[in-house]
């Protein structure tokens, strides 16, 4: 079944825009394989091929990543200049549609009365259901976050709108508004919690994020529940608040032990797309906006000991750090930023500024879909920037980063007030690696703000161990799109759909308030 949904999508090049008939399915079946896969198999798979692809080198480390700085390019800054390539946003739209055809699969094994009893052996019938339907809300959260509106998919709702991977039935899906994309995400993980029975697995085996774990299941859904809400806070105030309430209500994440992390294995075929990425090329660094803010040279906090765990010093050679066998360094003075958005980084030698640290660089680094820490922030913000939240956000990060303990005491008690700006910085500082997360940040709240990014136009002068290397010691943020002095907005739709489904593209570009360009606003972007 599987093989058959991906010779589909590789046909029509992933786009869910087209049925195949009974005969090209025929065709396509290999009689060798089992009539249906196990769903712990296809959940393994599922949520796996999704980090794989959203959080690669291309689909993350050439786009949000650096737009966000938390990394720049050493070799060219195209993409940090807000050029990023067709590919990455073509992979984003059509992989997310793969994988949730997978994620709806399990659902439909688990209700059809004919594999229902079959799927039970490897988990509750409930629980897979409510597993893979908050995958989906995940999943479809960062994709209407990225373009706007798409082409959607509920389990409980019929919506004439709702048209996604009915891939039997609908042939041009129509591109469902954003809103009520985000109304139907809530429902959908409001009704998944509370369809989690706690007292049975999961998943036996399969699943990479929780173990099968079905309470750890129910608090990433509610912690969902009460990003999704925030991020409608300046625009249904109602919403958020009801929403928000019955999550924390039911239970968010209680500690770094809740986190929601994607598993990987100490070896090449099965490591992190960061590992596989590193092992081909070495094309990004710590960008150095992000160093600045970490060395207490920009922003409100002074230096902060979570460099150490984010980042190499320069003077680690990147082969040193893939084997994690450097003497780690505690001098502010040993780490410096790659310039961002540098066109002339490739004069730059590689000991003038820092890798990402082992701690990353690593087979096994589990990359994180949401945390604990988050979750304080999001509840210092509910409860009118609370200081209490806020503290306990920023020693969570610390703590999930390895930080000692003193370290932590001494910098959360020398923290400023909360507030708006102080609580969204430090979110900001704990999402590290977490960029499309960051980034919808970034475009709701506008934090953090320009003394920490480097935005188009303005100037930065190199520090004197860069400066020696080349002949331009002061250089201008020139953005590669005409008009950007902000990072985009959004990202333009594939353009492969002008020809797959023109139609509802064009009736969904209609709706953008300055057409199919990264300048648009979604409707929740009002800051």
């Amino acid at each position: 079944m599987k093989k058959i949904n991906n010779t589909i999508w590789m046909l029509f090049l992933g786009l869910i825009l087209t049925s195949c008939g009974e005969d090209i399915a025929d065709v396509n079946k290999n009689p060798n394989s089992p009539e249906v896969v196990p769903t712990n198999t296809i959940f393994n798979s599922a949520t796996k091929e999704f980090t794989d692809f959203s959080r690669s080198s291309f689909n993350n480390g050439r786009l949000v990543l650096n737009w966000m700085e938390y990394w720049g390019q050493n070799s060219y800054a195209d993409e940090d200049r807000y050029l990023y390539r067709e590919t990455s946003a073509e992979s984003l739209y059509r992989n997310t549609y793969l994988v949730a055809t997978d994620l709806k699969q399990i659902i439909d094994l688990n209700t059809d009365p004919e594999t229902a009893g079959t799927a039970s052996s490897v988990g509750a019938n409930e629980n897979q259901i409510a597993a893979s339907r908050i995958m989906l809300a995940y999943m479809f959260h960062q994709l209407t976050n990225t373009f706007g509106d798409v082409p959607y998919y509920s389990y409980g709702t019929e919506d004439a709108d709702f048209q996604a991977l009915q891939i039997d039935e609908v042939l041009s899906p129509v591109f469902a508004p954003q809103e009520k994309i985000y109304a139907d995400i809530l429902k959908e993980l409001r009704e998944s919690a509370d369809m989690i029975n706690t007292s049975e697995p999961v998943f036996t085996t399969g699943d990479n994020i929780f173990n099968g774990d079905p309470v750890k299941w129910k608090k990433f859904a509610n912690s969902l529940i009460l990003r999704i809400a925030t991020n409608l806070s300046e625009v249904d105030q109602a919403t958020y608040e009801s929403a928000a309430s019955a999550a924390i209500a039911d239970g968010v994440m209680e500690s770094n032990a809740d986190n929601a992390v994607q598993a990987y294995e100490a070896s090449d075929a099965t490591s992190s797309p960061w590992w596989s990425a590193f092992i081909a090329r070495t094309d990004f660094a710590v960008a150095a906006p992000f160093v600045n803010l970490l060395k207490g040279e920009t922003g409100d906090f002074g230096p902060d000991a979570r460099l150490f765990e984010m980042a190499a010093p320069i003077t680690v050679d990147i082969e040193d750090i893939k084997a994690n066998s450097y003497e780690r360094s505690e001098d502010y003075d040993d780490y410096e930023g790659v310039p961002y958005a540098f066109q002339n980084a490739n004069d730059l030698p590689f000991t003038v500024y820092s890798f990402p640290s082992s701690k990353i660089l690593t087979p096994d680094y589990g990359e994180v879909l949401m945390e604990y820490a988050e979750v304080e922030f999001l509840l210092s913000e509910f409860n009118d920037w609370s200081q209490d939240n806020y503290e306990n956000g920023v020693r969570a990060s610390m703590e999930k980063w390895g930080v000692d303990s003193a370290e932590i005491d001494a910098f959360v008690g020398s923290l400023p007030a909360a507030s708006e700006e102080t609580v969204l910085t430090q979110k900001y500082v704990a999402l590290y690696m977490q960029a499309h997360q960051a980034y919808a940040e970034y475009r709701r709240t506008g934090f953090p703000d320009s003394d920490i990014l480097f935005l188009p136009g303005e100037s930065y002068t190199l520090p004197a161990v860069q400066a020696a290397e080349t002949e331009d010691d002061t250089y201008t943020f020139d953005a590669g799109v005409e008009g950007a002095t902000d990072l985009p907005a959004r990202l333009k739709y594939p353009v492969i759909l002008q020809t797959l489904n023109g139609e509802n593209r064009a009736a969904a570009v209609s709706g953008l308030d300055n057409g199919d360009t990264i300048f648009s606003t979604l409707f929740w972007d009002v800051n």
